[in-house]
């Protein structure tokens, strides 16, 4: 009797390249004739991205390990990322069968899938299998940008992988120890891609990699370069920028940001709002340089979509310092932020600096979170009535009369809110033109219709 087909499951923790590589790795598994599964469900082989930026990021991997562990003791795990790569032996003591994948050779995970499928047909044990057939694939040279997906089976916005690496030294960040010094895919490869994805259908592509505004390509074309070179050599399909240095709003950058097929999302990793702190940390910029970089946005776009990264609780940072942090952040108004308390990372040089108080980092992470959370209200309350692009998700059950002849669907708009479009036509389609008409509360013109939103943060409607 032949055996079932091989069942995969995969986690990533982290930033939005580990999510890119880990697509790519499971599209691979997928493409090859394995199952995908939730990481929840009983699999054959389990492959955990894993994230080395702070230390709850280390702890969830740990915690995801064991419980991988326990929904199949004789399972295949494959643990890789930042966090395999600087502390193996961490991981290695607590799952010791499970096989350790520097982040640095993640590309050789994308060359085991079809033997372990037939390992499987075949009865053997996966676990020696995998460990034959991982050996062999760490033998060939790795590959940072090997990790392409060429289809919508995982992500109706696929991520597209050109940079890696950082060549700063940011005193409270281990990546560039993980990662090494920053490298980019030529842009002529980048084309290629996204003309591919075009191709097939795709209406938005993410740029993705740890520090784009490092993208250098051999011949000398830097990121806002590459954004026209790409605008100009495709047709219809939107980009979307993965996350931008305040510093590096340029004018270049600017004119490429102003283009309508870029998206009108801006993700800047600030940190902090005093200047005293952001030396301390090692950024090349001041609060002063955020400020006119949110204006210059403004000017450029109309009413972008403004994200941020904070830390709350560096080392010596006052009461003062984060009342300068509070002040730039109503200042910039932004549509979410991102926040981290502190957490010292070993091989950094503010490891050994003196830490705030873990509940007076958390305190001020919450008042920030809340800044967070209302900032994205008025920034969906400020778009109703709007007209806006967005890329149809998944499609939801709808309880109304029009449902037999009309369908709705999740759905990310060009801003960055999550939508739920209604009256879309039965039939697929990657994008579509919708007007928000509703908010999460009954606020807008469909007060009851508005009700259980869950996840979204607006309702719109199609638009034909």
């Amino acid at each position: 009797m032949q055996q079932a087909s091989l069942v995969a499951a995969f986690k990533t923790l982290g930033c939005k390249l580990n999510q890119a590589e880990t697509d790519a790795i499971a599209d691979s598994f997928k493409s090859s004739g394995a199952v995908i599964k939730g990481w929840n469900q009983a699999a054959d082989v389990y492959v955990l991205n894993t994230c080395t930026v702070t230390g709850k990021a280390e702890q969830k991997a740990r915690r995801e390990l064991r419980l991988a562990q326990r929904q199949n003791p004789k399972a295949l795990l494959l643990v890789t990322g930042c966090y395999a790569e600087l502390d193996p032996d961490a991981l290695a003591a607590l799952a010791p069968g499970a096989l350790l994948v520097p982040g640095s050779k993640k590309s050789a995970m994308l060359k085991i899938a079809q033997g372990l499928i037939e390992a499987k047909l075949d009865g053997l044990e996966l676990q020696e299998e995998g460990r034959l057939l991982l050996q062999s694939a760490l033998g060939l040279k790795s590959d940072p940008f090997a990790f392409f997906q060429n289809g919508q089976d995982f992500h109706s916005r696929p991520q597209l992988k050109i940079q890696d690496g950082c060549d700063r030294s940011c005193t409270y960040c281990r990546v560039c120890l993980a990662r090494g010094p920053s490298i980019s895919l030529e842009p002529e490869e980048v084309l290629r891609r996204a003309i591919l994805l075009e191709e097939k259908g795709i209406a938005e592509l993410v740029l993705t990699g740890i520090n784009l505004a490092q993208y250098r390509a051999a011949g000398g074309m830097d990121f806002s370069a590459l954004l026209m070179f790409l605008l100009k050599n495709t047709g219809k399909i939107a980009f979307r920028l993965s996350s931008w240095e305040p510093e590096k709003l340029d004018g270049p950058f600017l004119e490429a940001f102003s283009q309508p097929r870029i998206r009108p999302h801006l993700h800047l990793a600030i940190q902090s709002g005093s200047n005293s702190i952001l030396k301390a940390m090692g950024r090349p910029y001041s609060r002063d340089t955020v400020l006119k970089a949110a204006e210059a946005a403004r000017r450029h776009r109309h009413e972008p979509f403004i994200a941020a990264d904070m830390i709350t609780g560096f080392p010596g940072e006052t009461d003062a310092d984060f009342a300068d942090s509070l002040e730039l952040v109503r200042q910039i108004r932004p549509a979410w932020l991102h926040v981290f308390s502190f957490s010292p990372r070993p091989g950094t040089k503010a490891f050994d600096m003196k830490p705030v108080p873990e509940r007076i980092a958390a305190e001020r992470a919450k008042i920030l979170g809340q800044i967070a959370e209302q900032g994205h209200k008025d920034f969906a309350a400020g778009r109703l009535g709007c007209i806006t692009e967005a890329v149809l998700e998944k499609r939801v059950k709808d309880g109304s009369s029009a449902a037999a002849s009309t369908a709705t669907s999740a759905a990310t708009s060009e801003e960055y809110l999550k939508l739920l479009v209604k009256g879309l036509p039965q039939g697929k389609m990657a994008s579509c033109r919708c007007r928000i008409i509703g908010l999460p509360g009954g606020i807008g013109s469909n007060r009851d219709q508005s009700r259980g939103f869950g996840r979204f943060d607006a309702m719109a409607e199609y638009i034909p």
